[in-house]
């Protein structure tokens, strides 16, 4: 099946095919031959772009992170006038349909933090901590904008909600477990933000 990639140039072509490929099977099991083979490179056209392995994943997550960014800045625009506990609320519909989309293998973030455990793999586990911690700022301004009197608080706990779901998601294959997130998460706007 070949791979979806935004840009034409071969270090692009790497890191998009390597964030599709890493997601669908994972980062051990994914070798550097088949990354070649998804993005039509040669081995020595990897090894130009990237000194090693380590190094491509950590720029294919960094990939991922912007696009996800992106992704929800455009959502939210769109729901400008809704207001902070409608956005949050929807940041769930789209988190349960883009996994409808992508195959419902959970979070990225989460999965490759799983098998990321060596030392040289400390800048992709960097990438995935910035990851995190911009998913809990999203969360604390959209609460803070609601007059949530305690915002990084209720932020963290949609974070937790929405790593839950994405837990749920890789286990079950499907994006229901969103549906329960989505009332888990309203409960904690219930609690958080003032009525």
């Amino acid at each position: 099946m070949a791979e979806r990639t935004r840009r034409g140039t071969a270090r692009d072509r790497l890191i998009d095919t390597t964030a599709a490929v890493i997601y669908r099977r994972g980062v051990t099991a994914t070798g550097v031959d088949t990354i070649t083979a998804a993005a039509t490179v040669s081995k020595p056209t990897l090894y130009a772009h990237f000194r090693s392995k380590s190094e491509l994943i950590t720029a294919a997550l960094a990939r991922q992170h912007q696009t996800r960014r992106d992704e929800l800045a455009g959502h939210l625009d769109g729901l400008a006038d809704r207001s902070p506990a409608e956005r949050i609320l929807a940041i769930f519909d789209w988190l349960a349909e883009w996994h409808r989309a992508a195959g419902a293998r959970g979070c990225a973030f989460v999965n490759a933090a799983a098998e990321l455990v060596e030392g040289d793999d400390a800048a992709a586990r960097q990438v995935i901590r910035d990851h995190k911690r911009w998913w809990a700022s999203t969360f604390t301004e959209l609460a803070r904008q609601g007059g949530a009197t305690d915002p990084a608080t209720v932020g963290e706990q949609l974070l937790l909600v929405l790593d839950g779901a994405n837990a749920r998601v890789l286990v079950e294959g499907d994006a229901a477990p969103f549906a329960v997130a989505r009332q888990l998460a309203t409960l904690v706007l219930a609690a958080g933000l003032p009525r």
